[in-house]
């Protein structure tokens, strides 16, 4: 018995070791080929899903970077035709300084800067804002003008650039260190990203050469960059897995967009391992090809969770380099494997329950293997090979069926999990379909841009020159429909054949691929023949190695603008000939007071030139300076205009003319001031014969007033002259008559010399009333000095003034007429008296003869000097003017020292007046000695 119960247990333990091997081995291979094979496939999807994710990002940033490129490119050729339009080219004026708070831009420091003047033709361009207004009304973008200024630095002299505080960036400056410096400076075009005054910006430079080609300074355009206010809410939006999301970072660790810590530096931030894996993406991002993603995985636990142990992340990311940004999408890989994961355990766990349940049922059931054994070898082939649909077909409810019932159930679960596999994995691919799809309606969104563009003919070309793009624009510009030429036609059909000869599509290909970029002015010609000029703008196609595979062209009919630019030209010359033609000046101003027109008359009328005068503010060559204009825009702002307006204009060489002006503000088509203009008429040689004619009026009324008075005198003195007459006879006859020792011989005595002083006095009245013409002969000018005593000297007395005589008796002679030198100094003696009239302390008048100690002819002069209140400092230039006078009315007339100054210039003498207020006045008659003057 016992040899068969050990041959019975041998039979056993090699039946269960061949159970083992058939059942349980393809049992297990079956189902870790499964989670293998479907583990694979869901990494492969979820890795897929994540770099689809950062490539969709990465396509709608490429596809806005083009179209603003192409917009920046063409504004600037633009903007340059209409700088031109003013002028051949930039004019610079070193005689005008513009000066500036000059800052940079970078570092903010600030230097104070002096750079000369710039205009282009009648434009000025320093400080000025007109024309790069005119730009952003035109094309919306933004403009600036830099001159380059001492250090190699662009200095914006003129933007439409302006910060958070509304202020223009006009006076900051690139410094030369820039790449922008740089490229300009070594005479080349830039084109790229700037952050200026608080915004990003995609702008363009080119250089500004002067007469000579040397760089000055560089125009640029720009579209501020707004695809980060575009793209942010949507990259927020996205979630990968349950934690998951998209963010963005730049090359120096700074979140430009993130869930919530958008602006944080995260450079040195570390996984839990402590490896920097934020500075190793950003190494390798750099190192990528242009549309390549990369991978990294590593440790991470987030405590803000409540997490404690760290799990496994993974990360996709690209680099796109015009923006400096790495678009990242991550999540934990347990989050994306979860499912792989569960069904992992399960299979282990239902293989070792299989494992336990076989061996249990072969050391039972061994009696009974062969043929279930067999079906169940034959049931997990099949498996092996893929088929999940077998089961084992159970006779009976022994072990072996229980076991075959077991095996059919586990193979279920099996089944379902990996359907529950298969639609996860068809789950992940309708998303990246999807995904697709999205990407396909950003295509067609662009198409209808493109199709939109109706102004614009915009047309793709392959290498050759072959249409494979039309859109509706091109189709209303050259009458071709896209039937007609997409992939059938060659762009050569819309190039004149002349120009075809020469060439033209080789040396536009050759520019393109070259530049970079072609554009110029061209005739083009249409189906039915007609011809038209055209702007075009040639860009490459290229593939992701960089090699230019086709073309795109973009077209605009430039007829009209053609036109406009003729009539506007046709117009222009045709005013300024009118202008130029006029013999009264016009010029205009901007509001800021900047000359910005002058016309021939004007030029000649001040003395500057057009280049001299342009770009100045106007208050300069107001004798009144800037309150004249202020009073003037005041005047325009009440009422308009202002005619018959009387004014005062400083010329270039010092003199100052009379202007009569008629003045009035400039409106634009929306009715706003935008400038000022006026017309000036020069009156000032009317204004001296006005002058010289009231001043002729005024001698004549006083030549008669003193004609009457002449008349009276010698009246006067006849009618005194007989009674004193006939008083000297009876003193004569009573000294006759009287003893020597007579007691009132000595009051006769004084009677006698009174009667001779009244006789002296009426003589020389009689004599200075007697109408008789000028005699120029040689006198003594100490003799008109007495004459003029004698008939003032009891006046001055009265008024209490002390006369100091200092008169040289050695002078000598003069040549003149001695009533009319009279005349002078009794004017003289006069207004000293009325000066001290006023005053209450000393009052005195001194007269001085000596001779002149002035180099050159020698002059006798008579000093007349008060101790009055003294003449303003600004009167002292009028009061040899007609009519000027600061006596009360009815107490001058303001002709005295007019008509010494008058009697003076006959004799070939001068005035010469000294005064300080408060410290009285002098007046110097300075006459030629001997033979000087007239005869």
């Amino acid at each position: 018995m016992f040899f068969p119960l050990f041959r019975d247990l041998k039979i056993r333990t090699k039946l269960i070791s061949v159970t083992l091997f058939v059942v349980l081995v393809p049992l297990l291979c079956v189902a870790f080929l499964s989670m293998n094979r479907f583990g694979k496939a869901l990494r492969n999807a979820s890795d897929e899903n994540l770099e689809h994710l950062v490539r969709n990002v990465y396509s709608m940033c490429k596809v806005h970077q083009e179209v603003v490129q192409k917009k920046v490119f063409t504004d600037l050729n633009v903007a340059r035709k209409l700088l031109y339009l003013h002028g051949s080219q930039i004019e610079i004026e070193p005689e005008i300084k513009i000066h500036f708070d000059a800052t940079d831009q970078f570092t903010r420091a600030h230097y104070p800067v002096t750079a000369p003047l710039w205009r282009v033709g009648n434009l000025p361009l320093s400080r000025d804002t007109y024309f790069v207004d005119e730009v952003r009304s035109l094309l919306g973008g933004t403009c600036t003008i830099f001159q380059r200024i001492d250090g190699d630095r662009l200095l914006r002299i003129s933007t439409n650039i302006t910060g958070k505080n509304g202020q223009r960036a006009i006076g900051t400056f690139i410094p030369p260190a820039n790449p922008v410096a740089k490229a300009i400076f070594a005479g080349r075009s830039f084109s790229g990203r700037a952050y200026v005054m608080d915004n990003w910006y995609f702008k363009t430079y080119e250089p500004i050469k002067g007469h000579n080609g040397e760089v000055i300074g560089a125009l640029s355009v720009g579209v501020k960059e707004q695809i980060v206010h575009f793209l942010d809410q949507e990259i927020k939006s996205i979630k990968v897995g349950d934690t998951g999301y998209v963010y963005i970072i730049d090359s120096k660790g700074v979140l430009k967009i993130h869930p919530a810590k958008e602006g944080e530096n995260i450079l040195d931030l570390r996984d839990s391992s402590e490896f920097q894996y934020i500075r190793a993406m950003i190494t390798d991002a750099l190192t990528l090809g242009n549309g390549e993603a990369g991978t990294i995985h590593y440790p991470w636990m987030n405590p803000e969770l409540g997490e404690k142990e760290p799990r496994q992340k993974i990360n996709k990311y690209i680099y796109f380099r015009p923006w400096n940004w790495i678009i990242v999408a991550g999540t934990y890989e347990d989050e994306i494997y979860h499912s792989m994961y569960e069904t992992e355990r399960f299979i282990i766990l239902m293989g070792l329950a299989a494992l336990a349940l076989v061996f249990f049922l072969t050391l039972t059931l061994s009696k009974v293997l062969t043929r279930p054994i067999h079906e169940l070898t034959e049931v997990t082939t099949k498996m092996v090979g893929g088929d999940l649909s077998q089961r084992v077909i159970t006779r009976s409810a022994d072990e072996i069926g229980v076991l075959g019932v077991s095996f059919n159930r586990m193979i279920g679960q099996i089944q379902h999990y990996t359907s529950d596999l298969e639609r996860m994995v068809e789950a992940r691919t309708e998303e990246l379909k999807e995904s697709r799809e999205k990407y396909r309606d950003l295509s067609r969104f662009l198409n209808n841009i493109l199709d939109s563009a109706t102004v614009y003919g915009i047309m793709a070309l392959d290498f050759y020159g072959n249409i494979i793009e039309f859109n509706r624009g091109a189709e209303k510009l050259f009458g071709w429909k896209k039937e007609e030429v997409l992939n059938n036609k060659n762009i050569s059909i819309t190039i004149l054949p002349e120009d075809r000869r020469k060439g033209i599509q080789e040396e536009m290909s050759k520019r393109t691929i070259t530049e970079g970029v072609c554009e110029l002015e061209m005739y083009r010609v249409r189906k039915n023949g007609d011809h038209f000029p055209a702007h075009t703008t040639i860009t490459p196609i290229k593939d992701p190695a960089g090699k230019a595979t086709g073309f795109v062209e973009i077209v605009r009919d430039i007829t009209l603008r053609r036109q406009l630019e003729k009539e506007l030209r046709e117009t222009k010359e045709f005013l300024e000939n009118i202008m130029e033609s006029s013999v009264d000046g016009i010029l205009t101003t901007n509001l800021k007071g900047k000359m910005t027109y002058q016309n021939r008359a004007m030029e000649e009328m001040l003395g500057y030139t057009r280049e001299e005068i342009l770009g100045t503010h106007v208050s300069r060559y107001y004798v009144r300076g800037i309150q004249q204009a202020r009073d003037i825009m005041s005047l325009l702002r009440k009422s308009e205009r202002g005619e018959n307006y009387e004014m005062e204009l400083k010329r270039k060489d010092g003199g100052v003319l009379s202007i009569l002006t008629s003045l009035f503000l400039l409106r634009d088509e929306e009715d706003n001031v935008i400038a000022t203009a006026g017309i000036f008429k020069d009156i000032t040689e009317q204004k001296r014969l006005e002058a010289k004619l009231k001043a002729t009026q005024a001698s004549l009324v006083e030549a008669s007033k003193m004609r009457a008075l002449g008349e009276l005198v010698a009246g006067v003195a006849h009618e005194l002259n007989n009674p004193l007459m006939a008083s000297q006879t009876i003193l004569h006859v009573i000294f006759k008559n009287i003893p020597d020792d007579y007691p009132e011989r000595e009051r006769l005595e004084i009677i006698r010399k009174c009667n001779n002083r009244i006789e002296k006095i009426v003589e020389h009245l009689r004599e200075f009333s007697r109408q008789t013409k000028p005699e120029f002969r040689e006198i003594d000018i100490n003799q008109p000095v007495e004459n003029a005593l004698i008939i003032t000297g009891q006046q001055l007395l009265n008024h209490n003034i002390s006369i100091v005589r200092k008169l040289s008796q050695d002078l000598p002679k003069v040549i003149g007429d001695s009533n009319q030198l009279e005349q002078v100094f009794l004017n003289l003696i006069s207004n000293a008296r009325d000066a001290m009239d006023e005053i209450t302390g000393s009052k005195e008048l001194t007269i001085l003869s000596y001779m002149s100690e002035y180099e050159g002819p020698p002059m006798v002069v008579v000093s007349v000097q008060d101790t009055g209140e003294g003449i303003p400092e600004e009167n002292l230039n009028k009061v040899l003017e007609p009519f000027f006078s600061t006596k009360p009315v009815g107490k001058g007339t303001g002709l005295g020292l007019s008509l010494c100054f008058g009697i003076m210039e006959a004799h070939g003498g001068r005035l010469e007046i000294e005064s300080q207020q408060g410290n009285g006045t002098e007046v110097k008659v300075l006459l030629p000695a001997k033979a000087s003057g007239k005869e």
